[in-house]
């Protein structure tokens, strides 16, 4: 894979307000949210990457890839894509379980005891593949933008079901400074 490190990965700072966790009060990296892609602006994208298929041809292709993945997995299969990594179907069990004599006296029913299939994204890890989350740090132009902050809109209310926050993102020389002017 080649070392490509652009555009940008941009990364706020943002505040661990949770009074119960080890890291109260410091600050972690957070991924800047972006708009997410759909299926035809990758097809777009990957269209003006100098390709001879034209969006059409891409988009058809891959909404075909989607609808082939989907039923494979549903049908318990795992879907390798090769650069990528790897689709891998999952059960989520219904927190009480089932006893060893509930299954003897044939009242297992799977639909009972599974509450849902989630479907696992495993990246490649292979060579010059390797996706996983170290790997791919190295692949990517981290930037740092600003901090994150949360601003309580209803500072008076007490109910916290009623509170409501506004996200704000400071530049983070403007945060810096009006930090040291405080």
């Amino acid at each position: 894979m080649a070392q490509v490190k652009s555009p940008q990965f941009e990364v706020n700072i943002r505040k661990n307000e949770n009074a119960n966790s080890p890291g109260y009060g410091k600050y972690y990296p957070k991924a800047v949210e972006k708009k997410t892609i759909s299926l035809r602006g990758l097809c777009d994208h990957m269209a003006g990457h100098n390709c001879i298929f034209g969006r059409d041809v891409i988009e058809g292709v891959l909404t075909k890839m989607v609808s082939c993945m989907v039923e494979l997995l549903a049908q318990g299969n795992p879907v390798k894509i090769d650069g990528l990594g790897t689709f891998v179907p999952t059960i989520e069990s219904v927190k009480s379980g089932i006893t060893k004599a509930d299954i003897l006296a044939g009242k297992w029913n799977a639909a009972l005891y599974i509450a849902g299939i989630h479907i696992r994204f495993i990246p490649e890890g292979a060579a010059d593949d390797d996706i996983t989350s170290r790997a791919f740090k190295e692949l990517c132009a981290l930037t740092t933008y600003g901090v994150e902050e949360k601003i309580d809109l209803t500072p008076q209310e007490s109910d916290p079901t009623k509170k409501q926050y506004v996200k704000k993102v400071t530049p983070l020389a403007d945060w810096i400074a009006e930090q040291s002017a405080a």
